[in-house]
């Protein structure tokens, strides 16, 4: 009687510590998320991830820390996180140039931008626009182009550096239009503002969130909008770029990607609490004041988006002739 009696109770241990052992394994996130951002403090992209750190830490408990890793468009964060540790603690901040246009620009990427990652979810969107100093002579998008067209050769156009999607969409209406206007690159969309206000180069594209206030002064112009999704708080009659062709249309992206192997239940339980600080209104409207429009997909659409992403950026990095040897 006792032998089965200690058995018993031998057995239901062995069941508590397999139980307690499981639960601890389902237990996440445990410590703090590291969220790494491929580019440098105080950028759009910067900003938008702490903006979102904050409210995740504040409707989870949990902490979430942003680590800016800078460097090659990118691409050093896509590959330090690949090849960290698939344990849902360290995510990245990817954008369409760390899973999309350097997978066509850099040769021996340290990464797969499919391959190498568990999408989270989507983010946000940047609001991408065509800007001219206000003595440029157009005033919408299909006269900026006819203008182009009329003087080929004659102007020129900043973006905030070689290879980023601002300097893409405009190579790629360059392209489907016949236009001969020059790329000056530039260290970030700072200096290329200023110098756009300053009447130093006539055109450039870039962020319409530290272009507002020039806009409202006067002392630049509104041409045209990249993207294709439609954005609240511009001009009713803005001009699209799809507009005039929808092979034309850009997506400034940004969203969570775990390393490949990430335990599903850590990858959903991310997306739930980003689902969560997406619907908060707070934020929204801060990513709106950043020129950003947010917007929940989950895993799964979030994945197909970036894969069905792939092929149009080859050809846009094509279009700009930055095609990897």
């Amino acid at each position: 009687m006792k032998t089965a009696l200690y058995s018993a109770l031998f057995c239901c241990s062995l069941q508590g510590v397999a139980m307690t052992a499981a639960s601890a394994q389902e237990s996440y996130p445990e410590g703090p998320v590291t969220i790494v951002v491929p580019f440098s403090p105080g950028g759009a992209t910067d900003t938008t991830a702490r903006l979102l750190a904050e409210q995740m830490s504040k409707d989870s408990g949990y902490r979430f820390i942003v680590e800016n890793k800078p460097g090659a468009g990118g691409s050093i964060a896509a590959g330090y996180v690949a090849r960290s540790k698939p344990d849902g603690y360290t995510i990245l901040f990817g954008t369409s140039n760390t899973n999309g246009i350097n997978s066509y620009i850099y040769p021996d990427l340290p990464y797969d931008a499919i391959e190498s990652f568990s999408p989270v979810g989507f983010v946000a969107e940047n609001v991408v626009v065509l800007l001219a100093n206000s003595s440029f002579p157009a005033d919408t998008l299909g006269d900026a182009i006819q203008t182009l067209k009329a003087d080929p050769g004659k102007y020129s156009y900043g973006s905030p550096s070689v290879g980023t999607v601002h300097h893409l969409a405009m190579e790629l209406l360059s392209e489907s239009e016949g236009l001969d206007v020059l790329h000056v690159p530039y260290k970030g969309a700072g200096p290329a503002m200023v110098d756009l206000v300053a009447g130093n180069i006539p055109l450039m594209v870039g962020g319409i969130a530290p272009a507002a206030p020039f806009i409202e002064s006067g002392k630049i112009k509104l041409l045209g909008v990249a993207n294709d999704r439609r954005f609240k708080g511009l001009p009713e009659n803005i001009q699209y770029f799809s507009d005039v062709s929808p092979n034309n249309a850009v997506s400034s992206w940004m969203g969570l990607l775990a390393p490949k192997g990430t335990p599903q239940n850590h990858i959903n339980a991310l997306s739930e609490v980003l689902k969560k600080a997406l619907n908060s209104s707070d934020l929204t409207q801060k990513l709106e004041q950043q020129g950003m429009q947010s917007e929940y997909m989950s895993p799964e659409d979030f994945s197909r988006h970036i894969s069905n992403g792939m092929e149009f950026w080859k050809s846009a990095v094509k279009a700009a002739s930055l095609e990897q040897n």
